[in-house]
């Protein structure tokens, strides 16, 4: 179904790969297929509910997504400072170029895209249905180390992937499980999905996992890819660990009065008796 999906927008909306277009058409094709699958199989095979998957949504919820989208870009203003500072980054020009509609709405267009429609997407796959999957039948611990390995495996297939890159974004797998552990939500670990996608691409002018996106600020990242990331993105370098470590932090901090989560429910478990 998303093969023929992709077939029918690819033809009906032609773009180059990195602008607007391409990553709204992109996000129209994901969001639509991949919510649809998931609808599917968790009411008709797993015989629940789509929001137990941890779609309740409150006020809370909005809450959770928008410190998210806030810790987000926390995490990718560190990454740019550690480079800049360290003589690694050379800011070229800093402005909107190149674009045939209003700049404003361009933008908004990128964060509909390459920001929401890919953080939706991916943590309802991912941390989702096959996570809580995988728990159900094997249990939590294996389920978060499986789809942590999983995730950088995947993003191994994108251009200019390296081997550093997956073992990078394997941890950075963990990190996008973490706020469902913490919450038994998927909203607060969309937000920063979202966030730092949007930001990383088109506002601070990295690579997006290897892919490439109009920008606002136009720089050139100058020392080697193992600590830069190179092309790919800061994710597959170095650089960016202790923006891992500041997310960790500031999602266990945020969400440390809650109750009744994955994380406190395996915490309180008792020992199995041999």
């Amino acid at each position: 179904m998303t093969r023929i999906f992709s077939i029918v927008m690819v033809r009906a909306f032609p773009a180059e790969e990195g602008t607007w277009v391409w990553w709204v058409r992109y996000g129209i094709v994901v969001v639509i297929s991949w919510t649809f699958a998931v609808w599917i199989n968790r009411r008709y095979t797993d015989k629940r509910s789509f929001e137990s998957l941890g779609l309740t949504f409150d006020g809370l919820a909005m809450k959770d997504f928008f410190v998210g989208l806030i810790l987000s870009g926390l995490m990718v203003g560190i990454v740019f400072t550690i480079l800049l500072i360290s003589g690694l980054l050379g800011i070229q020009e800093i402005s909107w170029t190149d674009s045939r509609i209003p700049p404003i709405l361009e933008i908004l267009l990128f964060f509909l895209g390459i920001g929401l429609a890919v953080g939706w997407s991916e943590e309802l796959v991912f941390r989702g249905y096959l996570l809580q999957n995988l728990r159900d039948g094997i249990g939590i611990f294996w389920a978060v180390a499986i789809m942590s390995i999983y995730y950088g495996i995947v993003h191994m297939s994108n251009p200019n992937s390296t081997w550093l890159a997956g073992v990078i974004i394997s941890i950075f797998g963990f990190l996008r499980i973490f706020p469902w552990l913490r919450t038994g939500q998927l909203w607060l670990g969309m937000g920063m999905h979202a966030g730092w996608n949007f930001l990383q691409g088109p506002i601070f002018g990295f690579g997006v996992s290897g892919y490439s996106t109009q920008f606002l600020i136009r720089q050139k990242v100058l020392g080697p890819d193992w600590i830069t990331g190179g092309s790919f993105g800061p994710e597959a370098g170095i650089v960016v660990l202790p923006a891992l470590l500041v997310g960790l932090v500031a999602v266990y901090l945020w969400t440390a009065k809650r109750e009744h989560t994955p994380w406190i429910q395996e915490i309180r478990r008792p020992p199995k008796l041999r």
